[in-house]
């Protein structure tokens, strides 16, 4: 092997090994970006405590689709605590650049860029109501709060088009009395109607498949029943 064919074969093999290191880095990054590319950091030492003794908070999700960026920055304003922590989301009909205008909004608010408790979703998940993307995107976000602040105690679900009819502060000061770990969703293994309207009928969401939201839809089958394990339906407890 000749010298220019030797120096031709180490520099392919420099190159490979620079084009792995990249796509490895690129990796972790895209791992870590993938659930939330906006991410609050506290400017300086600004915490509230959080357990035993002290007041409950709560993790908000905060979700709306296309357009929606205004309504949901309105309820996070309405909602906002600095014990609690907030997870936004705009659902994949959405542009990124109403997601930066949404970040943008968000750090606009002094007392949120100081305890720095809000969160937006950079990589947005399909979101179909009263589909099965809207379930997962609501497991996801729940897991995206335990990842980034385990503090909360409770977790609360908005949509854009809801609004608080209470202050945070009452609803602290309501489940104050209350034990951390009291559970509101009434669950039962006897499903009654819910049986033949609910788990037996085959439902399709378009959000799995299909860029712009729309409504689900239902099949002309029904499913049985299944053998292998028992369903379980679920109500929440108004106290």
């Amino acid at each position: 092997m000749g010298v220019g064919s030797e120096k031709k074969w180490l520099f392919a093999l420099f190159t490979a090994a620079f084009v792995s290191f990249l796509i490895f880095v690129s990796s972790i990054c895209g791992l870590s970006s993938s659930y939330y590319a906006f991410s609050s950091s506290k400017p300086f030492s600004t915490s509230a405590h959080h357990g035993p003794g002290h007041p409950p908070a709560f993790g908000y999700y905060i979700f709306g689709g296309n357009g929606d960026a205004d309504r949901i920055f309105r309820l996070l304003l309405a909602v906002y605590h600095p014990r609690n922590r907030y997870l936004l989301h705009i659902s994949a009909d959405g542009s990124d650049m109403e997601r930066r205008k949404l970040w943008a909004m968000v750090n606009s608010v002094p007392a949120a860029r100081a305890f720095g408790n809000v969160d937006v979703i950079g990589k947005p998940d399909p979101n179909t109501y009263m589909g099965s993307t809207n379930i997962a995107a609501i497991l996801r976000a729940a897991a995206i709060l335990l990842k980034v602040d385990a503090g909360w105690d409770w977790f609360i679900t908005l949509s854009a088009a809801d609004y608080p009819l209470i202050t945070q502060d009452d609803l602290s000061h309501v489940f104050s009395s209350v034990r951390r770990d009291l559970n509101f969703i009434d669950h039962t293994s006897d499903l009654g109607w819910k049986e033949g309207q609910r788990i037996k009928p085959i439902v399709v969401d378009p959000g799995l498949y299909l860029a712009r939201r729309t409504q689900i839809f239902h099949a002309t089958e029904k499913r049985p029943m299944p053998e292998a394990f028992r369903v379980f339906t679920g109500n929440f407890l108004a106290e």
